[in-house]
């Protein structure tokens, strides 16, 4: 096989496409196959993976289930044990205020008598009751009755009752007085054990409604606990029991010591609608399961109302410890996840070793092949290479001679045709180039004539002190159709005009050159504006069948007076500059000179002051344009000449041309522009 640097630059071009193609054919293929098989693998493995979480989550969701249905039946029956037990209790409290209230009001009858309110109770009958109660319920811890004038006695297990301290002061009893009725207390600390319990007391009155004692029925926070408060769910949850409040009376883990410290509230974490359903069901008193997060941590939360006292029983089971039998699943199904990615990746890097083979093995074959197509293909082109080189050095003669049969074999039959139409071309090109050499030459000599016809030496008449004079004409093209004169008719009567051709060119130049001589001649032999007009008018007026025309404004100025008489075909209005203002002169309207024979036009005049000054101009300085199509305008031409200089007619005509090219802005001159400026000194100058 031939080096690379040892072919040509096109050879190496064909070759190194079809390398490319190849490469980025066989590139894209192994691409493809690669990402179908890894988008395979992981299908399968995203399948798997899918499969054994559907089955935890069915896992997870039939234990949740189970655990929710559990828990919420455990703390009903709870809910329901702890109302039977403080069922009892109420029972056992009114059972004992009845007979308490019976037996005063007996004693009092047999003595004939009132009776001492603790006589009553203290009977042996009532002690006897007492000590029975309290042996055949371990839930009640001892039974207070405390007096109205403030005697509290307390019969514990043995029966035996002490007077030991005043309990008006304690919340029970204050509660049983205020209500006169049963109820249960807040938990308090006991001023004789120093341990929290709860109370279930109620009022005992005589037969007048006088108070008579309040029996009590005390429950040690710590029975609460250890009985009823002590559930769970596979040894696992925390239960606790809640006021209406939701403070905490009991719970599960923690010492009943702990009343004595600030009261504890219970409310999950989280401050969502969950909480806010909770609190509602807690306070109204209903039955249910929530989950949300309880001190930090993701929890089953089952409640039910203990209806005596209008508590409820919480069971608090972490949703992790319910998920716990499910976890050695987990990790099996994890594992084996694994196993399986491992395995797919291998086949995947096995497939990827044959595609590397395979593709190297293209790729040799695929260069021995585009080698011999680069050849053959680029063999006819750099033979047409080799003659356009020739032809290119200007050899005109030389032909091109292909036979490949296709479309190369068709572009050297074009190059031959076109070098036979270059022959022709370069001929009529040299003729072409000649001639236009001549018309140049011929429009140059043409601009140097209409030069010369125009006055171009300032001062025009040195002698002359009455009046200063000056003009300027730049042509759109080489030549144009704009021309101003100005000469003495007699000794004191100076002729001055300014016209425009309605054209450009070579024909507004002649049409120019023939009104210009009219003008002249004519203003010479008639010396009247009206009848010069109208006299051109009729003789360019002959023969006109193109229509062409001519704007003009003709002014005779007499030196020893100042007046104008002067009378216009079409022209633009002229600005007079005085001393104290600049201003436009209101024409006569006159038609312009050449379409129509026999026009009518009308001499004016004015008088000039010494000192004022005339500016004629053509529509070239106020329709010049800017890129933006705007144009120059009469209110610009007015402002430039009312703020530009005075003093040198030189300097005001430059100025405003200046000001045109400014505005102007770079766009190219689309008309002649011809300014011709008039400055009356006055007769008294000559003595000066």
């Amino acid at each position: 096989m031939m080096p690379f640097f040892s072919q040509s630059k096109i050879e190496t071009r064909i070759l190194t496409s079809l390398l490319m193609l190849t490469f980025v054919a066989l590139i894209s293929s192994a691409l493809i196959s690669f990402i179908g098989m890894k988008n395979l693998g992981t299908y399968a493995t995203e399948l798997n993976e899918g499969l054994g979480q559907e089955a935890l989550r069915v896992s997870k969701n039939a234990m949740q289930n189970l655990a929710r249905d559990g828990i919420l039946r455990i703390i009903i029956d709870q809910a329901n044990l702890f109302d039977a037990e403080f069922k009892g209790v109420e029972t056992t409290v009114n059972l004992l205020a009845a007979l308490a209230e019976n037996s005063h009001n007996t004693l009092e009858i047999s003595s004939n008598q009132p009776a001492s309110s603790g006589n009553a109770l203290l009977s042996q009958n009532m002690v006897d009751l007492f000590k029975s109660v309290l042996s055949n319920n371990i839930f009640i811890s001892d039974f207070t009755v405390s007096t109205s004038d403030g005697r509290t006695s307390l019969f514990a297990m043995d029966g035996r009752p002490s007077l030991l301290f005043d309990a008006r002061k304690l919340e029970w009893y204050s509660r049983a007085v205020t209500s006169k009725k049963l109820g249960w207390s807040n938990p308090y600390l006991n001023p004789v054990t120093n341990k929290p319990f709860i109370n279930c007391s109620k009022p005992v009155y005589d037969k007048r409604q006088r108070l008579v004692s309040v029996i009590g029925s005390e429950i040690a926070l710590e029975s609460i606990k250890q009985r009823i408060i002590r559930i769970q769910l596979n040894n696992q949850g925390v239960a606790i029991l809640l006021d209406q409040s939701r403070k905490v009376i009991a719970k599960a883990g923690v010492a009943t010591e702990g009343i004595t410290q600030k009261a504890e509230y219970f409310h999950l974490d989280d401050e969502g609608e969950e909480r806010r359903r909770l609190d509602e069901a807690l306070l109204a008193g209903k039955n249910g399961i929530s989950r949300g997060f309880y001190q930090k941590q993701e929890c089953f939360v089952a409640y039910a109302p203990v209806a005596t006292t209008k508590w409820s029983v919480l069971l608090i089971l972490p949703v992790e410890d319910v998920n716990a039998p499910i976890r050695p699943t987990e990790r099996s199904i994890s594992t084996q996840l694994s196993t399986v990615k491992m395995q797919v990746d291998t086949k995947i890097t096995l497939s990827l070793v044959i595609l590397a083979f395979c593709f190297f093995v293209m790729l040799g074959l695929v260069l021995v092949v585009a080698s011999r197509v680069a050849k053959d293909i680029t063999a006819p082109i750099l033979e047409l290479e080799n003659g356009v080189l020739i032809i290119g050095e200007g050899n005109l003669d030389y032909r091109l001679d292909v036979n490949s049969g296709d479309e190369v074999e068709k572009l050297a039959d074009s190059f031959n045709k076109m070098t036979t139409d270059l022959q022709s071309y370069v001929r009529n090109l040299t003729e072409a180039t000649a001639a236009k050499e001549r018309i140049q030459s011929e429009l140059k000599v043409a601009t140097d004539i209409q030069a010369s016809l125009l006055p171009r030496i300032f001062p025009a008449f040195p002698t002359r002190a009455e009046f200063d004079i000056f003009a300027s004409m730049d042509p759109a093209k080489e030549v144009g159709g704009d021309f101003y004169d100005f000469f003495f008719v007699d000794d004191n009567n100076l002729c001055f005009l300014i016209a425009d051709v309605a054209d450009k060119g070579v024909p507004a130049a002649l049409y120019m050159m023939v009104a210009k001589t009219l003008l002249k001649s004519e203003a010479q032999r008639l010396g009247e504006p009206d009848q010069i007009l109208s006299y051109v008018n009729n003789v360019l007026a002959e023969g006109n069948d193109n229509c062409m025309f001519v704007t003009v404004f003709c002014a005779i100025l007499d030196t020893r007076s100042g007046e104008v008489r002067f009378a216009n075909a079409g022209h633009n209005p002229p600005l007079i500059i005085g001393s104290r203002e600049t201003r436009y002169l209101t024409l006569k309207a006159g038609f312009v000179l050449g379409p129509i024979p026999d026009s009518d036009y009308e001499t004016e005049k004015i008088t000039l002051q010494p000192g004022d000054t005339l500016f004629l101009y053509t529509d070239g300085v106020t329709e010049a344009k800017n890129p933006e199509a705007e144009l120059y305008g009469e209110p610009r031409l007015l402002n430039a000449l009312q703020s530009g200089p005075r003093e040198e007619l030189t300097d005001m005509i430059h100025h405003i041309r200046a000001e045109v090219i400014q505005h102007a802005n770079g766009a190219p001159q689309s008309d002649d522009i011809t300014m011709l400026a008039l400055r009356y000194i006055g007769r008294n100058s000559r003595t000066e």
